[in-house]
């Protein structure tokens, strides 16, 4: 299957462009999971997400245009993150009614979402971000593996301890190593590369 990546700078041009729906449905493609996974970690409950999701989505394809990018500044996934804040705080607190015991849920979201700072924002966006690269870099190469490969390497997700691995799967433990690193190489370059790509 052909792999097809814009650099960041591209696709975020591109898509400032109201009239550009190609590079938008691309922007989605790639970004949905990562922002699903942002509103998640920000405390949201699993029926909510999928709303606040198009919402965010809503407001990224509206402020886009004004979005710049400058090297060595706020980086898109700190910006993006702080719109995700922005879309989540504003949610429950239309949401929060004061004194309704209903809406203790609510409340108690919206204090946690004020009292987070940019720089744990900034955090939440590297820590997310790196998970969202590494399963995408995953998904992009485990094919080029044997079934064997694959479910060793997946293993030792779980379980770095080579011993147990090689008892497991009636390897040795350099044989298990071998199998990691051989794994290990690909990814970290297909991590490097959607990095570069699909990263700001």
């Amino acid at each position: 299957m052909e792999k097809k990546y814009h650099t960041r700078q591209t696709l975020l041009s591109k898509i400032a462009k109201a009239d550009d729906d190609h590079s938008w449905e691309e922007f989605v493609q790639y970004y949905q999971g990562y922002i699903y996974a942002v509103i998640r970690n920000l405390g949201v409950k699993q029926e909510l997400i999928e709303d606040l999701l198009q919402d965010v989505l809503v407001k990224v394809w509206k402020s886009l245009p004004n979005y710049e990018y400058r090297e060595g500044e706020c980086t898109f996934r700190t910006w993006l993150c702080l719109v995700i804040k922005s879309i989540v705080y504003n949610f429950f607190r239309k949401k929060s009614t004061r004194n309704d015991a209903k809406n203790t849920d609510y409340d108690a979201t919206l204090h946690a979402l004020d009292a987070i700072t940019e720089p744990e924002i900034n955090i939440i966006a590297e820590k997310e971000w790196k998970i969202y690269v590494s399963n995408l870099a995953w998904n992009n190469v485990k094919d080029e593996f044997p079934q064997r490969c694959r479910e060793i390497f997946e293993a030792s997700i779980h379980e770095p301890n080579t011993k147990v691995l090689g008892e497991r799967f009636n390897l040795t433990e350099s044989s298990i190593r071998v199998y990691k690193s051989r794994v290990k190489k690909v990814l970290l370059r297909e991590m490097s590369r959607l990095n570069h790509d699909l990263g700001a």
